[in-house]
């Protein structure tokens, strides 16, 4: 009997270049490949809907309740897109031994890569200069350069030690905060750990890259913000609700720092009754991070090589919960 396996992604099918390779190795192991024909996130009840008899699901950031794994018996892996989890309930997933897995690792160029896009288009003021020009105008609108600044690091994990890489071929000194820290690989790197308050006032470039937990929830609110320089600017490409929305806004309207660049928001899609959306100095994209085909190839492909390892009866590289094999 072939195992059946869903694909649910927040993309359409062509931005993945290699997606028949990937659908063509699960069926080399005896798989059944569906995909989901939208775009959207997927609801507890959709899920409910879609997968009865299904062992696997290869998703992005559908709900995944304790609810949706009572109905869905067959369910045997949740692997997830990214390296983000918060919309999977683990504990439930533990309980009933379904192995929940992320892409650690996969994609951490891309992801890195936009970004220091986004700081340098903040930096340099390009959006503003773009629609200044657009306008009608041909004045200058100035922006700070990279060079001999400070690039605080929050969370140093994968993406943060590339993002590091492309600040210090710039020039920059490298500063960062993170829990658990490789002191032998930070010296080695030329980076400096510092404590999250030093971190937020010698920082000239804060970039967020770790997940949304419940110790990460408006980790950057009112007090932190206060402790900035007010030429300091804001990136976060890692999760919404990691900044206080609120607390970034006030910051913003009222210069307390001077501007940010965001690609994920509290809710999403964002709301349009958001104030930031009001604002000049804030950049927004849709969280499109890791969204490059090369960005998209990487992590679909390491989600996939995630479910073949369960079918294997091996561990898979990107477990979250891996107690259930003890």
């Amino acid at each position: 009997m072939k195992k059946r396996v869903l694909i649910s992604q927040p993309w359409p099918t062509s931005a993945v270049p290699h997606l028949n390779n990937f659908i063509a190795e699960l069926e080399a192991k005896e798989c059944e490949v569906v995909l989901y024909p939208e775009t959207s996130r997927m609801r507890a009840s959709d899920l409910i809907d879609w997968l009865p008899g299904f062992c696997a699901h290869i998703c992005g950031s559908d709900e995944w309740t304790a609810e949706a794994m009572d109905a869905l018996r067959d369910i045997r892996v949740i692997s997830r897109i990214g390296v983000g989890f918060e919309s999977v309930d683990i504990p439930a997933a533990t309980k009933r031994k379904i192995a929940v897995t992320t892409t650690p690792g996969a994609g951490a160029e891309t992801v890195s890569e936009f970004a220091f896009t986004l700081m340098a288009a903040m930096s340099r003021k390009i959006f503003q200069n773009d629609r200044m020009v657009r306008s009608g105008g041909w004045t200058t609108v100035t922006g700070m350069s990279f060079y001999r600044k400070t690039l605080g690091i929050v969370g140093l994990g994968l993406i943060g030690i590339q993002l590091a890489r492309w600040a210090q071929g710039f020039g920059m000194r490298v500063i960062a905060y993170d829990p658990v820290e490789d002191l032998a690989y930070a010296e080695a790197n030329n980076i400096t750990y510092v404590s999250l308050d030093e971190l937020l006032k010698t920082c000239d470039y804060m970039s967020l890259h770790l997940p949304l937990m419940e110790s990460t929830r408006n980790l950057i609110g009112e007090r932190e913000l206060s402790m900035m320089k007010p030429t300091a600017q804001i990136v976060n490409s890692a999760r919404g609700g990691i900044i206080d929305e609120t607390a970034l806004y006030n910051a913003l309207k009222n210069g307390v720092i001077d501007a940010a660049a965001l690609d994920v928001f509290e809710k999403e899609p964002i709301s349009p009754e958001n104030p930031l959306l009001t604002l000049d100095n804030v950049i927004f994209s849709p969280h499109i991070a890791g969204s490059t085909y090369e960005g998209l190839d990487s992590i679909v492909g390491a989600a996939v090589r995630n479910v073949i390892d369960v079918i294997d009866g091996k561990v898979p590289h990107g477990i979250r919960n891996p107690e259930i094999y003890q």
